[in-house]
């Protein structure tokens, strides 16, 4: 496996949903340090345990690797602005988040869904990552939802159950998804015009198991991300959810064809509300910032949420 295409393993251990962390020390002159991580596992509850694992590469791996103590902040939906800031931001990354200190003078990020102190218990060399095991002496938890993050995005559970909730209290459901593979998206092609590929949904399944259900009939190797946009269709009162994903392989599983992001604009699309969609995904796409829509096909507002690496 040393040979395994690092970019390939970044993304099969993305497929694993996780919340997001933001870990935090300070160095000897008391200057605080603190990097974004979804590396966090809680390990033990006698004694109280648990790991993160900074990465070799960090500018503040020095303090982490020598610290005796350090603090990981849960972060609540919400709060993609502080794990962008601690994962890519440079400077005085603590001038740009609230927060307040431990008893031993670690940031602890405020509003976050959970805190936890701890002493440093335990170091174990991991190839190009440290495991950090932390004794935890004092914690909190505030109730508020955790933020989530997999495939390369946050998502939040709260639209994601409200795109279920929409699933069985609307006329009709329709759920769809924009399936990239090497920049091109699929689409489905018919005298009307362009298609996402796209599914009607019953009251007794939900959103997301009936678009993984169609790329399963198909044989089509599809990773489901989160929630792209969820909008009523006025005229109707149908309800349609979309979501963004990738395919593993250039197979269609005869659901139509894969047309090069650059030519999307191009296309007559048979629905104006699929267009304006597919607009978007290639505008966020090519800045790199992907929201969630909420509204009708007219007028609605969308919600951001960013792509951001994490340790």
């Amino acid at each position: 496996m040393n040979d395994a295409d690092p970019r390939a393993l970044r993304a099969a251990f993305g497929a694993f949903l996780t919340g997001v962390t933001v870990v935090t020390a300070r160095r000897d002159d008391g200057v605080p340090v603190g990097f974004t991580a979804n590396s966090y596992t809680s390990v033990s509850m006698d004694p109280p345990l648990l790991l993160v694992c900074p990465a070799r590469r960090l500018s503040s791996y020095p303090v982490f690797e020598t610290c005796e103590h350090f603090a990981v902040s849960i972060l609540a939906d919400g709060q993609q602005h502080a794990a962008n800031v601690f994962a890519m931001s440079a400077g005085d990354r603590f001038a740009q988040v609230d927060w307040r200190t431990d008893a031993h003078g670690c940031a602890l990020i405020d509003g976050a869904a959970a805190h936890f102190s701890c002493a440093a218990h335990r170091r174990i060399d991991a190839g190009d990552h440290l495991v950090l095991v932390g004794r935890i002496e004092a914690f909190a938890a505030s109730g508020r939802a955790g933020l989530g993050y997999t495939n390369g995005g946050y998502f939040s559970l709260a639209l994601e159950r409200r795109a279920e909730a929409l699933a069985h209290g609307s006329a009709r459901m329709v759920v769809g998804a924009v399936i990239e593979h090497e920049g091109r998206v699929l689409l489905a092609h018919d005298a009307g015009g362009y298609r996402l590929p796209q599914v009607p949904v019953s009251r007794r399944s939900g959103a997301a198991q009936a678009i993984a259900a169609l790329f399963a009939g198909a044989n089509l190797a599809v990773r489901l991300g989160p929630v792209f946009s969820i909008f009523d269709d006025t005229a109707t009162g149908d309800t349609y959810t979309y979501y963004r994903g990738a395919a593993q392989v250039p197979d269609t599983g005869g659901l139509g064809s894969y047309v090069p992001v650059h030519d999307l604009a191009a296309l007559p699309f048979a629905w104006q509300a699929e267009r304006t969609m597919v607009e978007r995904y290639v505008m966020e796409r090519a800045i790199g910032h992907f929201g969630l829509y909420l509204g009708d096909e007219l007028q609605g507002d969308v919600q951001a949420f960013a792509e951001g690496p994490h340790a």
